[in-house]
Parts: structure tokens; C-alpha cells; sequence
């Protein structure tokens, strides 16, 4: 769920985090080859995913949430050569964070 991105000095570290859509939450759990530690409903995983957030907001950090179209992730897992995992999840998440925090550079934000 929680991936890491870059941050410019002086700024609070940027994190990743996934965030899935209520209508794809069940071909999630169908592509993932870790489906045991996905929560049973998208509602649960919401609640544990705030959870988070809040926590990485204490710790200092700033979550991003990252919005994942599971058919796109799935995509980019088969051109990586790699289950739909956890640690995918994680690492489709970092690499979404860096596009949009590029973007909002090239942009002057």
C-alpha cells in the first residue's frame, strides 16, 4: 500500500500511497498472488488505509495518495515480469508518485 517517492530538501518526505477504487477492489483481489493479506472488503481496506495515512502524517511524512486503475497496474506488472504483490503494488505506487510529482515540477508547483 505504502510506497516512498522523493522530496526536495526541506520539504516533508513524500509517500505514496495506494489508493484503489470501491468498483475494482474485487479484480484486485483476483490478480494479486497475495490476496490473503488484502482486507475482505474495500471498506475495510479504506479504514486501515486511513489509518495510515494519519500515521505517516505523525511520523512527519506526506502521504500522497496515488489513485491505481488495477487494470494498469496489472499491465505493468506483466511488462515488468512480475506477480501483482505487495511489493508491486508498492513499487507501481512509487514510480505513479514520481510521474506526478515530476509533473507538478515541470508545471512550477
Amino acid at each position: 500500500m505504502i510506497a516512498f517517492g522523493s522530496s526536495q530538501p526541506g520539504k516533508k518526505n513524500a509517500v505514496g500511497v495506494a489508493w484503489y477504487r470501491p468498483e475494482q477492489w474485487q479484480r484486485l483481489c483476483e490478480i494479486s498472488i497475495d490476496k490473503e493479506v488484502l482486507e475482505a472488503t474495500h471498506a475495510e481496506w479504506v479504514q486501515n488505509a486511513e489509518r495510515a495515512v494519519q500515521e505517516l502524517r505523525r511520523q512527519g511524512m506526506e502521504p500522497v495518495k496515488v489513485e491505481v486503475d488495477v487494470e494498469e497496474l496489472l499491465q505493468w506488472c506483466e511488462r515488468q515480469h512480475i506477480p501483482v504483490s505487495g511489493e508491486a503494488r508498492s513499487r507501481y505506487a512509487a514510480e505513479k508518485l514520481r510521474e506526478i510529482l515530476n509533473e507538478k515540477r515541470g508545471r512550477g508547483a
